[in-house]
C-alpha cells in the first residue's frame, strides 16, 4: 500500500510540473508569451499547491506574485504574497530584503525592522548584508529623521553602489542643498541627479529609492524642468488630529495605503490631506488580522482621481 501511495504522489507531482513548468522554445528566436492574468493563475495555483508541490517552489511563486503584484499597485495582494513566501522560508535572506522594502514603503516601520534585524542577525553573503545596512539606515532616515546613519555609510566604499541613492534621500529629507550639490557633481549621470537638478521630470517617491530597477532609467537631453520640492520626512504625530469621515458619495474607496497600526494609517492619512486630498480610513481584514487602510473616495470620475494620486507621487489601487 505504501508503493502505492508514492507513485501516486510522484505521478501527481510529474502532472503539477508538466502543467506549470513553461514549454521549451522550439527555436534560437521563438518568443513565448502568456497574458498577466494567466501567469497570475498559474502562480497562485503553484503557491497554494499540495504536499506534491516543493516548498522552495512555492516559495518562489509566492515571490513572483509579489513582484507582479508591486508592479500593478496591488498593495494588499503583495503583502499577501510576502506573508506566504516568510511562512514558508522565514530566514530566507532575499525574501527578507525584498519584503523589508515593502514594508518601508507602506509605512510599517516596526514589521519592517523585524524583517531587516532578521536579515542582518546571520552571517550572509557581503552584498547581501550591504544590500540589508543600507535598508536599515533608509528606514532609520524615513521613520524617525534622523540622517546619521545614513550619512556614514555615504562616506563609507563599501556603499559606493548606494552613494547616489543616499545623497538625493539626505537631500529629500533634509532640504539641504549641499547634498543635492553634491549629487549633481559627483554623481551627474545617474537618475538621482537628473531628477535634482531638474533635467528628468519624475515623480520621487520612496518606491522609487527602494525598489530595483531605477539603474534602467535613461535620461534624456531635454529642457530643465522645475525640480521637486524637498519633502519632509514621514515622522509619526505624537498626538495626531482626527482623521475626516468618510463622506457618503457613490464613488469607489481607492486605497493609498495599508497598515497594521492605527497610528501610522493616521500619519499617512495627514500627508494624503496635506497634499490637497481627503483621506479616509476603512477597516479592513487580511488573513485574520486587522488593518487599517488609507485612501480617498473616487468621486464620479475614478480614472481622473486615480491620476491625480499618482501624479501627486502616490501608488494607488482600487479596492473592490
Amino acid at each position: 500500500m505504501g508503493s502505492i501511495r508514492k507513485t501516486a504522489a510522484a505521478i501527481y507531482a510529474a502532472f503539477v510540473f508538466f502543467i506549470f513548468s513553461p514549454a521549451p522554445l522550439l527555436g534560437q528566436n521563438q518568443v513565448s508569451s502568456v497574458s498577466l492574468s494567466s501567469e497570475l493563475f498559474r502562480l497562485e495555483t503553484l503557491a497554494q499547491g499540495t504536499e506534491a508541490v516543493p516548498a522552495r517552489t512555492r516559495h518562489n511563486a509566492f515571490m513572483e506574485l509579489a513582484r507582479l503584484h508591486r508592479l500593478m499597485g496591488n498593495h494588499l495582494a503583495v503583502l499577501r504574497a510576502y506573508e506566504g513566501a516568510h511562512a514558508l522560508f522565514p530566514d530566507d535572506g532575499r525574501m527578507l530584503l525584498e519584503y523589508g522594502r515593502f514594508l518601508i514603503s507602506i509605512g510599517e516601520y516596526q514589521q519592517a525592522a523585524g524583517a531587516i534585524n532578521a536579515l542582518l542577525s546571520r552571517e550572509r553573503e557581503r552584498e547581501l548584508l550591504i544590500h540589508g545596512r543600507y535598508l536599515g539606515a533608509q528606514l532609520n532616515a524615513f521613520h524617525s529623521g534622523d540622517t546619521r546613519l545614513l550619512s556614514a555609510l555615504a562616506v563609507d566604499p563599501d556603499f559606493a553602489q548606494h552613494h547616489s541613492g543616499i545623497f538625493y534621500t539626505l537631500w529629500r529629507l533634509t532640504g539641504l542643498d549641499r547634498y543635492r550639490t553634491h549629487l549633481a557633481t559627483a554623481f551627474s549621470q545617474s537618475p538621482e541627479a537628473g531628477i535634482a537638478t531638474g533635467n528628468v521630470g519624475f515623480t520621487a517617491t520612496p518606491l522609487w529609492l527602494l525598489f530595483p530597477g531605477r539603474e534602467s532609467i535613461i535620461l534624456p537631453s531635454a529642457a530643465p524642468l522645475v525640480a521637486p520640492p524637498p519633502v519632509a520626512p514621514p515622522l509619526p504625530s505624537p498626538a495626531p488630529p482626527p482623521v475626516p469621515a468618510p463622506a457618503v458619495s457613490s464613488g469607489r474607496f481607492l486605497q493609498v495605503g495599508l497598515f497594521t497600526q492605527e497610528a501610522n494609517a493616521r500619519s499617512f492619512a495627514e500627508q494624503i490631506g496635506r497634499a490637497g486630498f481627503q483621506p479616509q480610513i476603512i477597516q479592513r481584514q487580511v488573513n485574520g488580522r486587522t488593518h487599517w487602510a488609507v485612501g480617498v473616495n473616487g468621486g464620479s470620475d475614478t480614472n481622473a482621481m486615480m491620476r491625480r494620486l499618482r501624479d501627486a507621487g502616490f501608488e494607488v489601487f482600487l479596492l473592490p
